[in-house]
């Protein structure tokens, strides 16, 4: 019998492997740690004195769901870094950015935008342009494109808030409380 004829279309194509970029799971790994402290520090709070967190209504529910999900997201996207979801990863930062936005809503719909000293530059980062970088970020995430800039729009918010602390070290060190 003989050798069926090789055509260009009949040659089998070895599957290409496929690449995970390290250096981006990495920031997402350093990222989703970071939140992951930050979320599991507050967690507390809700186990206290429930007098703490202001407002029973929708304001009140805002604040203690953004205190419950932000630990829960920031292992689910510390756990998809570990496992190498890049995509996971992205989308479980965009939406703790977009719970933080909604955890801010309440207080500037009661007392409008904080534009004295420091909160001329941080409260328009937190309700303007974080949110949009975390819907530009899950865009980019579910269309599997551009990561690179996804990865980048969800961790300039993390990295942002602890320049904010570093800050407020250092002028409590120089100047006191």
């Amino acid at each position: 019998m003989p050798a069926p004829a090789i055509t260009p279309d009949t040659i089998p194509v070895p599957a290409l492997p496929i690449r995970r970029p390290f250096g981006l799971l990495m920031v997402l790994f350093a990222v989703a740690a970071l939140e992951a402290f930050d979320g599991l520090s507050s967690v507390s709070t809700l186990f206290g004195d429930m007098s703490e967190i202001p407002g029973p209504g929708l304001g009140g529910f805002l604040i203690k769901a953004h205190i419950a999900t932000h630990p829960v997201l920031a292992l689910a996207a510390l756990a998809c870094a570990a496992m190498g979801h890049l995509r996971g990863a992205i989308l479980a930062l965009a939406a703790i950015i977009m719970m933080t936005w909604l955890n801010h809503m309440p207080s500037v719909v009661l007392h409008g935008f904080d534009v004295a000293g420091i909160g001329a530059f941080q409260t328009p980062a937190e309700i303007i342009a974080f949110p949009l970088m975390a819907a530009c970020a899950i865009a980019c995430a579910l269309r599997n494109q551009r990561l690179a800039l996804a990865t980048l729009l969800v961790s300039v918010p993390t990295l942002f808030n602890m320049m904010m602390l570093v800050a407020f070290a250092v002028g409590v060190a120089i100047y006191g409380f």
